[in-house]
């Protein structure tokens, strides 16, 4: 099984889940409580876990540290939302549920996609 679902059965939600993973396969020190509120869309079922966990790794990856520099993480950020959406029809985690999508199948799919997208 991949860390990043074996983090998810241990009890961490979507978002830590995917923070942890990639902390582990990048050396990154992200502060998992960041992503804590994150899970369950937000607690509200919002925007799923796994795709703001995510975000927020693109963000420790790729962002910028001061305002003059340019926001390299738009597209990236864009094109990850974009091809969850192409893949589930949706980003939001009550809708997700809805269509039977589970949040191991989420965490997989998006945590496979940032890896892509990140090489």
């Amino acid at each position: 099984m991949e860390k990043v679902l074996e983090f998810r059965k241990e009890g961490y939600n979507c978002a830590e889940s995917i923070i942890k993973a990639v902390n582990e396969d990048t050396n990154l020190n992200i502060p998992l409580s960041i992503a804590s509120p994150f899970g369950g869309g937000m607690s509200v079922g919002g925007t799923c876990g796994a795709i703001t966990g995510t975000l927020m790794a693109v963000g420790a990856l790729k962002g910028r540290n001061s305002s003059d520099e340019k926001n390299n993480t738009r597209v990236l950020s864009k094109d990850i939302i974009n091809k969850v959406k192409e893949k589930f029809g949706t980003i939001e985690c009550i809708e997700l549920k809805r269509r039977g999508v589970t949040c191991e199948e989420i965490i997989k799919y998006t945590y496979d996609t940032f890896k892509e997208y990140t090489k």
